[in-house]
């Protein structure tokens, strides 16, 4: 019984929007500019660098403590790693701003923070790799692929590994939002939007820019 009431809490806490918040704070509505999400990217483009860095501390930290009151109640893994799934769901369709939200990196990288530290440092080194190589969004994919491996190399993978197996699902959805807006005609837009997490392909590498800054110098 307590397992499903964690669950549920940690789905409100998820819930909480706080990239509408801080965007309302500083006079602007997150969900009618930019892309349209709560998410700390589209804050940072569209607010400002403070409300965002607010956002992505705040979504860390839900996340965080979904895990965190699952396992000091002495909750299994397998149920700490829902609970952090229940808040990545709760961000993602927020009962508060009428089941709009973000894509759910943040307070995935929160859970795992908590989760698996080690999981999560390994997969981080990932993420940059891919993100100076190529790009953040890539970066992303691969950083959730990562934490999915090192899950099961390390033996988690029905322990730590139901979080990126059961958050995979929700975060690409967020991506391909909104959904309204593809049809199966739109079959470039679609792979836009799940690999590159924008209406556009971005094939040049990260890594090339800056080389051509440099040589400019």
């Amino acid at each position: 019984m307590i397992a499903f009431f964690l669950i549920f809490i940690s789905y409100l806490l998820g819930s909480i929007p706080f990239g509408y918040i801080f965007s309302k704070m500083a006079g602007k509505n997150i969900l009618e500019i930019g892309w349209r999400k709560t998410s700390g990217s589209n804050v940072f483009r569209n607010v400002g660098f403070l409300p965002a860095l607010a956002t992505v501390l705040g979504d860390i930290g839900k996340g965080s403590l979904a895990v965190f009151f699952a396992k000091i109640s002495g909750l299994p893994v397998s149920l700490q790693a829902l609970c952090g799934v229940a808040a990545i769901l709760g961000h993602n369709w927020s009962l508060f701003i009428k089941f709009a939200g973000g894509r759910g990196i943040a307070t995935f990288f929160g859970s795992l923070l908590v989760l698996s530290p080690k999981i999560l440092a390994s997969s981080l080194l990932v993420l940059l790799f891919f993100s100076i190589f190529w790009n953040l969004s890539i970066g992303t994919i691969a950083f959730l692929l990562a934490s999915l491996f090192f899950s099961f190399r390390n033996g988690q993978l029905t322990e730590v590994g139901l979080l990126p197996i059961l958050s995979l699902g929700p975060i690409f959805i967020k991506r391909l939002s909104p959904i309204k807006e593809l049809s199966f005609q739109k079959k470039e837009l679609i792979l836009n939007r799940l690999l590159f997490d924008d209406d556009i392909k971005k094939f040049e590498l990260n890594i090339v820019k800056i080389i051509k800054r440099l040589t400019k110098k």
